[in-house]
Order: structure tokens, then sequence, then C-alpha cells
């Protein structure tokens, strides 16, 4: 979050602080919950990007997941970014690499283990979700062109060039503030 300071120092403390010079200490327990971190100082949304692989194309993956109700976690990075900012309220956006964004859902449960699928999903979704997934609801169709969508995340997510944000792209996963998910929601459906 702009403007938090956080720390922890030796003595077990977190320091917290917004930009304005004070800084207060409290004990820093952790207590994660059964199903959603506490870590959290702020909401957290997701931009996930559909690839292709060598079964489907990228709009075929993206199809079978959402068709399923569920966004497969294909890199170890991912699943451990939503381990950590995941929490009760978060909302996935859906980047198909070559067609843009393409739909917007809620997130409905905690990072799940490739094992919690039945053996016709394990078989047909284990290059996407290779390390979990997460099961989602209330899924919105998006039609925003390529194009479109790239001059959309480079502006709200003042990424400079279009080198960085294939970059970011190519990782799979973009972790979204409320205002940069905001901001992607509107201009997608304008």
């Amino acid at each position: 979050m702009p403007g938090l300071v956080d720390s922890v120092e030796s003595s077990g403390q977190m320091t917290l602080g917004i930009n304005t010079g004070i800084m207060a200490s409290v004990p820093h327990v952790h207590h994660p919950p059964a199903e959603y971190s506490v870590m959290n100082l702020q909401m957290s949304h997701f931009l996930f990007v559909a690839g292709a692989l060598r079964e489907r194309t990228s709009e075929e993956s993206a199809e079978l997941q959402l068709g399923h109700g569920l966004w497969g976690l294909c890199t170890g990075l991912i699943r451990t970014n939503l381990q950590t900012y995941l929490d009760a309220e978060s909302r996935g956006l859906m980047y198909v690499l070559k067609v843009g964004l393409c739909a917007e859902f809620q997130i409905v449960s905690p990072v799940l283990d490739f094992s919690a699928l039945d053996a016709f999903l394990s078989d047909e979704l284990r290059k996407e979700a290779r390390f979990g997934f997460v099961r989602i609801d209330g899924v919105r169709r998006l039609a925003c062109s390529s194009a479109a969508s790239q001059a959309l995340l480079l502006n709200v997510l003042q990424i400079a060039d279009q080198a960085e944000l294939t970059r970011r792209l190519a990782l799979g996963m973009h972790r979204l503030t409320q205002a940069e998910y905001d901001a992607i929601m509107l201009g997608a459906t304008a």
C-alpha cells in the first residue's frame, strides 16, 4: 500500500505508520485463519493470464477453467502469492493472450491442492492447475480487445513500456489494488 510503512523489529513488535511521521508499535502476532491470510493490509484482486499450452490455445484453456468454475495455478509463485494475499472479497480478472480482457469473477475459495480435483478434471487441467486452484463464481464476460486491454493496463498499472507489460503478463498473474481493479473494470466496460 503506497505510504504504508511496516517492519518487524527484533523485539517482535510490528511498526505501522502512514507517511505522517507518526509511528506506532503493536505486538506482531500471527494467527492465520483457516481460509484466508490476515496479513493483508488492503484489499487484493488479481489479474490472471491465460497462456497457450501444447494441448490447447489460450482461449480454450480459459474457457475450460471458467466452465468448471475454477482458475488453475500454473506456477508455485502464483500459489504463494495467492496464499499470501487472497482474502474473502478478492476478485479476479482474466486476460487471454492475443485476445484481451475477457472475464471478471469472484474468488470463492482459498487456494486448494491439485489433489482436490476429481480424476477427470485432474487429467484435463494437469497443466493449468499443477500447483493448485481456486474456485470461482459470478463470472461476468468482458469484451475488450487485445490492443485496448494492453493500453488500459499500461495506463492503469503505470507501466512505462510494452516490454515491461509483456514481462509482467508472462508471470501469469499480477496483484491489483482496489483502485487498479476499479480503473481496469471501468475501462474494460466503457
